[in-house]
């Protein structure tokens, strides 16, 4: 059985739940090159060309390669589809963002024009660049299941693992979704019953029905100062201080119900006739939201070598994101029960609802510290003249080295991390990506562009999403006017993973559930307006 890295907004195992989890690293340290339109063309291809200003978040002695001083901002529109599969039944979402991508500043200094040898041209750099983007929706569905998140509080519950995140919300006297059973000595849930041999059972003969809707919005972006300096039109050197921010939203609520809304078929006829007045329960909705802010500080430096005008190779150093985040925290539980009573003789059994319970929000507030793992970026790059280019990156990320820290003193805080830091070095691994990008100018004003992306996953052998697919695909082109200049891109970024509800596979006595396949298609068209000066 592969072991299941699980969404965190819907499972508690622990007995004190925090926010921070393996999932939080791996979404604040991934990146997703945006950007200037031309860099978005070549999906972020361009280490070794500089010249651009999102180059400079890839490799800082890009700013080296500039000839004059010059100012760019990018707006976009972009589109994210979610396609998913739980159980043969496939759902679709959509969601439309107009982010701002990219506005810089390049200063360019020649102290003089004709000087070749030595420092030709010194420059600096201030700007920002979003680095991710986290707007999306998914949406879930599957009929005629056999399992409950509600196993997964009753499995906590009877171990001794209690939150009141979770499990802490559904055992409530006057709620009712988890109760403690005398006659057996375990926890319950309201789907289950213990029949008259003494076994637990799931209640809903046909079965429950599953909806899970997850809203998510915000970015990731990058503040930086930058400067470099041109050797003898040879050698180009640069360094950037960041300051990264990151805005996070999540909102999820996970519905269930019985198939059909069919009581005659929730429970055996048998059960109802030794348990008069007995209650059961039609659906119940479970919402969590997650809303984050973090302020971080990096640097990069890089260098960008030409051994002759055709050949550009660069490489850089992306020091860990020294992150300092807040999340503020929130979940909820509200369902709705029936009643059963029997005839007066017994042979017919009366279904009436009761009011809905909501057992209203437990708010949590966490602060803490988290590092995000160190990069280098390889490149290479081919310029054939004035006619056109062909850009290839490496880069190297160890997603094993993400690491949370407490900013309180508190033994059980540092505790809950250093049991986190521990997952994350067993789930996840190094990481090897590669980019492509390939222009060509069949005149003077007119530019032609192409790219491709190639993104490892971050899993190690045998977890969730080890065999997950991340590509990239964009086009676009660029037009030159005197000092001006624009630039349009169209990026496709596809990725395919596995989303878990929430496991049993620890729970001996249930079926394992299937997660969720989905599908996630992201179209982005990027417009650059450029000055030169």
């Amino acid at each position: 059985m592969k072991k299941l890295i699980l969404s965190a907004a819907i499972i508690a195992t622990v007995i004190v739940v925090k926010a921070q989890n393996e999932d939080d690293a791996l979404r604040y340290s991934m990146d997703r090159y945006t950007g200037t339109a031309r860099s978005v063309a070549l999906s972020g291809a361009v280490g070794a060309l500089g010249g651009d200003f999102s180059s400079i978040g890839v490799n800082p002695a890009g700013v080296a390669v500039y000839r004059s001083s010059e100012f760019t901002f990018t707006p976009a529109l972009v589109l994210n589809k979610s396609n998913s599969n739980y159980y043969g039944v496939k759902s679709q979402e959509d969601k439309y963002s107009l982010p701002f991508q990219e506005i810089g500043f390049v200063g360019t200094y020649r102290p003089m024009r004709e000087v070749t040898k030595g420092v030709v041209s010194s420059h600096f750099s201030v700007g920002y660049n979003r680095t991710n983007s986290y707007t999306k929706k998914h949406y879930i569905q599957g009929n005629n299941l056999k399992h409950s998140l509600l196993d997964r509080f009753t499995f906590n519950s009877n171990k001794n693992e209690w939150s009141d995140f979770y499990n802490g919300l559904a055992y409530d006297k006057n709620f009712g979704l988890l109760y403690f059973q005398d006659n057996f000595g375990e926890y319950l849930n309201a789907f289950e019953y213990v029949d008259t041999n003494g076994e637990i059972k799931f209640g809903p003969q046909s079965g429950i029905n599953q909806l899970t809707a997850i809203d998510e919005k915000g970015n990731a972006g990058e503040f930086h100062f930058g400067g470099g300096v041109n050797i003898s039109n040879k050698v180009m050197i640069g360094g950037t201080l960041g300051i990264n921010t990151i805005s996070y939203k999540r909102g999820l609520q996970h519905y269930e119900e019985v198939n059909g809304r069919n009581y005659d078929d929730w429970y055996p006829k048998q059960y109802f006739e030794h348990n008069i007045g007995f209650e059961g329960l039609d659906n119940f909705t479970f919402e969590e939201s997650l809303t984050t802010f973090g302020v971080g500080v990096n640097l990069k430096v890089g260098v960008i070598y030409k051994p002759i005008n055709a050949i550009r190779i660069g490489a850089a150093f992306h020091s860990p994101v020294f992150y300092s985040i807040d999340d503020e925290f929130s979940t909820s539980l509200k369902g709705n029960f029936f009643d059963v009573e029997a005839s007066a003789d017994g042979k017919e059994y009366r279904f009436s609802p009761s009011p809905e319970r909501y057992t209203g929000k437990q708010y949590g507030n966490f602060s803490y510290n988290f590092n995000t793992p160190f990069k280098g970026v390889g490149s290479l790059a081919f310029v054939f003249g004035s006619r056109g280019l062909v850009s290839i990156d490496y880069e190297y990320i160890d997603y094993g080295s993400m690491r949370f820290s407490s900013t309180s003193t508190d033994i059980y805080d540092k505790r809950y991390m250093d049991e986190v830091n521990k997952t994350i070095m067993k789930t996840f691994k190094q990481s090897h990506n590669l980019r492509f990008g390939v222009e060509f100018r069949p005149s003077e004003i007119f530019t032609l562009r192409g790219g491709y992306g190639l993104y490892q996953s971050p899993y190690r052998k045998d977890f969730l999403n080890t065999d997950n697919k991340h590509q990239t695909f964009s086009i676009g082109f660029g037009y030159r006017m005197n000092n001006m200049f624009i630039d349009l891109a169209y990026m496709l970024r596809h990725e395919k993973f596995i989303y878990s509800l929430y496991n049993l596979d620890d729970v001996d006595y249930k079926e394992t559930n299937e997660p969720a396949d989905i599908i996630n298609n992201n179209h982005q068209v990027a417009v650059t307006l450029g000055w030169r000066f």
